[in-house]
This record gives C-alpha cells, structure tokens and sequence, in this order.
C-alpha cells in the first residue's frame, strides 16, 4: 500500500510519459490530473510538485515552439513522425495532426540519401548522427532547403531519430551569391593577360596563381600550389625571385622588377613583374601579391625597330658622308687626271700619279658602296628572267670562288620575271659569294637556287619580313664555318666584319641589303656553326607577269585533318606558330623543345602519332639522331624536317634520315600544310 506522505503519485495515477503519446497530450492529462485534486492531504501533498512539473513542460513545450528549427521525432525503420514542434508546423504549413500522420520521407527526398536511410531505417541498435542537406516539401507545394541533424536516440527501449531541421535558404543564398562573386572574380583574374600569383608571407610557398600563368610557366595549378621557387625554377633564376621577394616584404611597398628572364616549358621569357605585400590588421605582412607581364615578343619588336633606326641613321650618315666625299674625290682624280696627262711630268712622279689615281679608284667604289647601302643610288629596272641573271653570272661566280670550291647552280623550271637592275642583283651574287669563299677556306660546295614562293600574311607577321605576294627567290648556301646568333644578327651592319684587319671593309653585306632593299625585296639569313650558311633572297615577282597573276588567284586553303602531328623545334617563338597553324588545321599537336623531349613523347604516347615535323638542327641532338631513335621505337614513323638549308647542303653534309622529307625555312603555311596532308595522305 502507498506510503501517504510519499511525494511520488500513485502508480495508477502517474503521468505515463510516451514518445507515442505527444508532449501536448501530456500536459493536458497532467492538467487534468492537477484540477481532479480536492481540498484534501492528497492535494496539499502533491500540488506543489504537480505544479513545478507542469510549469516545467510549459516552458519546455514553449522553448521548443518557439525555436527556429522544426524539430521531429521520427520513429526508426519506418520513419513515421511521432512527435514535433509547433515551428515544424509553422514552417512546413501542414496542422500537427497532419504532419502526426507522415513520414519524414514524404516530406523530403531522404529516400535518395543513402546515410539519411541507413540512420532511419537500419534494424541494429547503434547510435549515430549525420548531417545532411536536404530540401523539405511545404503544404502549398513549395518547398526550402534545409540543414537536417540526425540523431539516433533511445528511449524506454525503443529507437527513435531526432531530426532537428534549420532552414538554410538565405545561407544557401548568400553562400550561391559569394560562390559567383568568386568566380566572377576568378573569370577576370584568370583572363588577365599578365600572370597573377599570391604566396605565404613566412615561406614564399605559392598559394593561388591564375589561368595565364599556368600557361605562361606550363604547369598545372595542381603542380604550382604548394611549390617554393626553386622547385619550380633554375637555381639562378629562383635565388633571384627570392631576393626581390624578400626584398619586398622588407620594404613593405610595391617593387617594380622591370626584367627579369624566366625559363619555362615554351622557352625563356622576359617578364616586367610589381610585387607588393599584403597585410593584417595589425600591419604585419601575411602574402605576397605579384603581377608579371609577359614582354618577350614588345622586347623583340623594340629590338627590332632599333636596329632599323640604326640602320637607317646610319644609311643616312653613310649617304652624306658618300655624297661629300665624292665631291673631293672628284677634285682629286680631276687634277690627277690633268697630272697624268701633262708630257713634261717625269717618269717618278707619273708613277706617283698613278698610285693617287689607282686609290681614287678604290674610295670612289668605296663610296659608290655606301650609296647603295644608303639607299641613293639609282637603279635601272627592267623586267628579266632571273634564270637568265644566274646563268650569265654563274662562270663569274666559279672564277671568284677558286678551285677547292665546288659551284652548283639549280634553276627553276619556269621563267622568273623581276623587275630589277641586273647590274646590281648581279653585283649581289658576287658578295655572297665572295664571303661564302672565305667561308670555306679548305673548300666546300657552293649551291645557287632559284625557285617562286608566295610569301603570305601570316608569314609575314611570324617573320616581321616583306609583303605578301609572289616572290622569286635565290637561296645562296654554303658549307662553310656558318656563325653564331649575334654574329648573324650584326652582319648586315655597315663595317661589321669577322675578317681579318685590312681583309675587309665590312661593306660587302651592307650593300647586298642596300640593294635587295631597293628594289622592295628582303634577305633571310639562316646559319649554324660548323654546319653552313643559307642566303635567302626575295624579290617580287614582276606584277605585268601572267605567272604573278596565277599565283595570286592560287588561294587554296590545303585540306585539314584530326591526326596527331609531334612538333619538335627548339625556337620557341617559331614552335608556337607551327603549333597555331596545325592546330588550326584541326590536327591534334604534340610539342617537343628538342631532339631528347621529342623522344620521350613518342616512347609514352597513348595514341598513334601520324608524323613528326622536326627541326633539322638543334642543340644537343640532331634531328638525323632523333629521327634514329624514334625509328629505333618505331621503325613506320613518319618524319617531315624543317631547315633553312637547301637540300644539296643537306645531303653534303648528311644530314638526313632516308625515308623523310623536308620543308625549308621561313616557314610558310600554306605550304606546310599542303605539304603534311600530302605525307599524311601516303
């Protein structure tokens, strides 16, 4: 029997609390229970803590309405709502009685999250909890995102799940609009023309860097991030950037580094580069913002236009100093001639006499080259065959290069109308080859080409060279001691020479671009040391020739395809355009830097290659050797050489693989491409 002065209830008259029956229901019955009670002992016992009890639920009941989240009490394997707050009914629409009669899968798409399934439906007695993201289905068919914590519970021996749902419209909102803003910001760093990067302050460990400068460095960003300089650059270069990174962060100011050269996977590269740090709140210096710009090619151009105004002004000194002096020089061979003339002169002095007009021979030629270079000299035009110029020079040619050297003479097969003074075109066949003799001072061969080539736009922005159109052209190739890139660069300079003191003016290679200049034409030089030199000269094609006109309506683009073309060339400017005018055409292209790269491409390659376009010579390995190698892999590749050598030279010098091709520089693309559907098409 119950102890009457026991504050607890009697059994048959307790509170029976159940998750199936819900917290509203319990506080009414509690309520009832509390007004059943007379004025009796009972009353005065039990009140107060009937009271207390009843105040508690209040409060909780109130606390948990009044949440923001919309919290369930989900039965487990069948996920059947048994309890919620008045929240869950505020924000889904749905009355309490409704909701009492679903599931938390019909009110969501739980039903495809695996995790949500397993937590609700799973049959063993484990606890869990999840978080899950998810959209809840309201009353009028809309329907909110919202953030669901899952907690698996039990309760008087039964499984239950705890969903306590927080709407995250707005978040995803906010989160929706920064995640654009980002990429907004993303877009317009990535396609600045400039490299942006940004490194940690305390390691100079690069952070984030841009779409540019993926390309620019040729890594990916997955390779960059995470890397210091020296993982990424030469010594040299690394302990340079460092330097002017420590360098700003001391400062703690934009530092401007206006060059500074930087290897990359395409080739060096001149960048101008501002760093700047970025600071705290607190003024300390947390990352270090760089922006380099690429200047190779502005460099390349401000070279260039140097050396023509160079050219020019000396082209201008050289005609007034020439224009002058031939006015004394006239003085002097006039009173000399009068000298020479004179009977009562003694035999000496005529000797004398002879020896001063002998040397006003040679300034006047002298000065006569130095109006041609500058340009003042006037020229005869006339339209000739310039088959016929090669041909009446040509027994010149083999009287000035001796004996040792053996001459070869190649016309193309069709007239080559010019419009030019033979004179002087011939006055610039006997320059080159006068330096191509002392070129081979233990003999050689000496090959005069003649051919027509249409130079096009696109060749002549790659080469900074002539106009489009039609153009004869003589190549005049040597295999002699060739020279370097600067000797190469200077040789067009007036009183430049690599001879000897007193074996040359150094006016010889002046007057050949005073000439070809004049006559709207230009010379491209190609030469390796050891190997030779090629002399290219272009001179348009007589604009009254039928033949002109034919070539001018020869428009045709040459087919494209989809093969996979190796590119190898160690010029990185020159391996961009190959790799633009394939890539162009639709073919998938592979790059290579030189002989050993291209190899490696070819042993690893994933899918057939169709043919090797290669330079002929670079440094380290020839492309001959290359070529052997890949063979030596597989003995079916295709290979197409580049070279700025005509074929005679090439084969004296063994320099070819059987079975290959070749396609001489300047690159031109029309040709190229012809000349690749053909190889690709065998």
């Amino acid at each position: 029997m119950k102890n009457p002065s026991d504050p607890r209830l009697p059994e048959s008259e307790e509170a029976q609390d159940s998750p199936e029956d819900s917290s509203q229901e319990a506080l009414e019955a509690l309520q009832r229970k509390l007004a059943g009670l007379g004025e009796t002992s009972m009353r005065k016992t039990y009140y107060p803590e009937l009271q207390e009890r009843l105040e508690e639920l209040e409060r909780l009941k109130a606390f948990l309405d009044h949440s923001n989240d919309a919290i369930f009490l989900v039965e487990v394997m069948t996920g059947r709502i048994v309890d919620l707050n008045e929240s869950a009914c505020r924000q889904l629409g749905w009355s309490r009685s409704e909701l009492l009669e679903k599931s938390l899968f019909d009110l969501s798409d739980l039903h495809d999250t695996p995790a949500a399934v397993s937590l609700i439906r799973s049959e063993q007695d484990a606890e869990g909890r999840d978080v899950i993201v998810t959209e809840l289905y309201c009353h009028d068919g809309g329907s909110f995102w919202a953030e669901l914590m899952l907690n698996r519970m039990h309760f008087r021996e039964r499984a239950y799940v705890l969903a306590v749902a927080r709407d995250i419209t707005q978040r995803r909102a906010v989160e929706e609009a920064l995640r654009q803003s980002e990429e907004f910001l993303k877009n317009i760093v990535d396609h600045i023309p400039a490299m942006v990067f940004a490194k940690d302050a305390q390691q100079l460990r690069f952070i984030t860097i841009n779409k540019y400068g993926e390309e620019l460095l040729g890594f990916s960003r997955n390779e960059i991030l995470g890397k210091k300089n020296e993982d990424l650059f030469p010594p040299a270069q690394a302990q340079f950037f460092s330097s002017k990174d420590h360098e700003t962060l001391e400062q703690g100011e934009l530092v401007e580094i206006p060059e500074e050269v930087i290897t990359t996977a395409a080739g060096d590269r001149i960048l101008r580069t501002k760093k700047i740090p970025l600071v705290d709140e607190h003024g300390k210096s947390r990352y270090l913002l760089g922006i380099a710009e690429d200047i190779t090619e502005r460099r390349q151009l401000e070279e260039k236009l140097l050396q023509s105004q160079k050219m020019e002004a000396i082209g201008q000194l050289a005609g007034g100093v020439a224009h002058d002096f031939n006015n004394i020089l006239m003085v002097i061979m006039g009173y000399g001639s009068m000298l020479r003339n004179d009977a009562a002169l003694a035999a000496p002095h005529r000797e004398q006499v002879d020896r001063i007009m002998d040397a006003a021979d040679k300034a006047a030629q002298l000065t006569s080259g130095l109006l041609t270079f500058s340009r003042k000299q006037v020229i005869k035009t006339q339209t000739v065959d310039l088959n016929d110029v090669i041909r009446h020079v040509e027994k010149f040619l083999s009287r000035i290069i001796g004996e040792d050297v053996q001459l070869r003479a190649l016309q193309a097969g069709h007239p080559l109308p010019v419009d030019i003074d033979a004179n002087q075109i011939e006055q610039v066949l006997v320059n080159l080859a006068t330096n191509a003799r002392d070129a081979m001072p233990r003999g050689g061969l000496l090959t005069v080409e003649t051919s027509l080539q249409r130079i096009d736009a696109a060749s002549v922005q790659a080469n900074g060279i002539g106009e489009p159109g039609p153009y004869a052209v003589i190549s005049i190739s040597d295999t002699g001691v060739g020279m370097d890139d600067q000797t190469r660069k200077r040789i067009f300079e007036p009183f430049f020479t690599t001879k000897e003191v007193g074996k040359g003016t150094g006016l010889g290679m002046s007057i050949v671009y005073g000439i070809i200049k004049q006559h709207a034409g230009f010379v491209n030089v190609y030469s390796e040391p050891g190997i030779g030199t090629t002399f290219r000269i272009y001179l348009p094609l007589s604009a009254t020739s039928p033949l002109a006109e034919e070539m001018l309506r020869d428009l045709e683009q040459p087919r494209g395809g989809h093969e996979t073309i190796l590119v190898v060339e160690d010029e990185a400017d020159l391996r961009t355009l190959l790799e633009q005018i394939l890539a162009g055409a639709g073919y998938r292209v592979i790059l290579a830097a030189d002989g050993a790269a291209a190899i490696e491409q070819y042993a690893r390659r994933t899918g057939p290659i169709s043919l090797i376009l290669m330079d002929m010579i670079m440094p380290g390995m020839s492309g001959k050797e290359a070529c052997q190698a890949i063979r030596a892999i597989d003995p079916a590749a295709r290979v197409l050489y580049t070279s700025g050598y005509t074929m005679d030279i090439i084969k004296s010098r063994d320099l070819i693989e059987e079975g290959t091709e070749l396609l001489m520089k300047p690159v031109r693309p029309l040709e190229l491409l012809k000349k690749v559907r053909e190889m690709l098409e065998r």
